[in-house]
């Protein structure tokens, strides 16, 4: 139950965030959105870290956090781009068919699913496809809705750091958590020095960028735990339905409205998630 719990914990962080994310990318350059929040997350982990007193254990599989950091920087810039041109109720959803790579990565290490998980797989990858798709009004057809690739691109991003955390947490979440931040930041500066982005943002802004960072820092330590706790196929379908959160706020507050195809999508991925989870 623990594990659960963690798990719908990332996805409620995780949810939220998405939609602020969503609401300050188009105001925000992605780059300096990424800087920002990451140096807060940064910050979050070494106060924890700090507080708590406990040394960096010397187990090599915390190595597996620096690949998280790198797989976390491809998956929230995809994602950050994806917000910036398309609508955040086609953008999120898309992104957590990630789900698909811990299981996966399960399945290979001898993670059997049940008959219900493998129908919640199809069933996902099925809501992917429609809710990708948006009719043209000229030309009546339908073709790939705006920032359905770097959506794409964020599943993979994600899935990938959802598998390689789950070595790195079983050794300690919080250095695992703190190390994958560390090299979110140190694989973004090159990029940062090359492009030199205007990091200085409106003190308007900077409220929900900070609640952004808390809440992607409080997900990722949540998720790193609770892997710890529970199955990884299990606990990474849980988080990943973090959509239903963002869908919903951005619903409310946005008042974005999918055609029928599309909400059937989102129903589709949310209840192939669920299956998965139930399974």
């Amino acid at each position: 139950m623990l594990a659960v719990n963690l798990a719908l914990m990332a996805c409620l962080c995780w949810g939220t965030s998405q939609f602020l994310a969503g609401m300050k990318i188009r105001v925000i350059p992605a780059m300096t959105l990424m800087v920002l929040t990451s140096m807060t997350q940064l910050a979050v982990f070494l106060i924890c870290a700090g507080v708590r007193g406990v040394p960096i254990p010397r187990d090599p599989n915390l190595l597996f956090a620096v690949l998280g950091g790198a797989a976390g920087v491809g998956g929230l810039y995809c994602l950050y781009r994806g917000l910036a041109v398309g609508a955040v109720s086609i953008v999120v959803p898309v992104s957590a068919l990630c789900v698909l790579l811990p299981v996966t990565a399960g399945l290979i290490r001898g993670e059997v699913p049940h008959l219900f998980q493998g129908l919640g797989i199809v069933i996902a990858i099925c809501g992917g496809v429609l809710i990708s798709l948006e009719k043209n009004p000229f030309k009546q057809r339908r073709h790939l809705a705006r920032g359905i690739v770097p959506a794409i691109g964020a599943a993979l991003g994600f899935g990938t750091f959802y598998v390689v955390m789950d070595p790195a947490g079983a050794v300690d979440p919080l250095w695992a958590a703190t190390i994958s931040r560390v090299s979110f930041l140190l694989i973004i500066l090159p990029a940062v020095f090359y492009k030199r982005p205007v990091l200085k943002v409106g003190a308007n802004h900077l409220p929900v960028i900070f609640v952004i960072g808390i809440l992607d820092a409080a997900a990722a330590f949540a998720y790193t735990t609770a892997t710890t706790k529970g199955m990884l196929s299990l606990v990474s379908v849980i988080s990943s339905l973090y959509p239903v959160v963002s869908v919903v706020l951005a619903a409310l507050i946005f008042k974005e409205r999918l055609r029928g195809f599309q909400n059937a999508g989102v129903g589709l991925i949310v209840l192939g998630v669920a299956m998965i989870s139930a399974g």
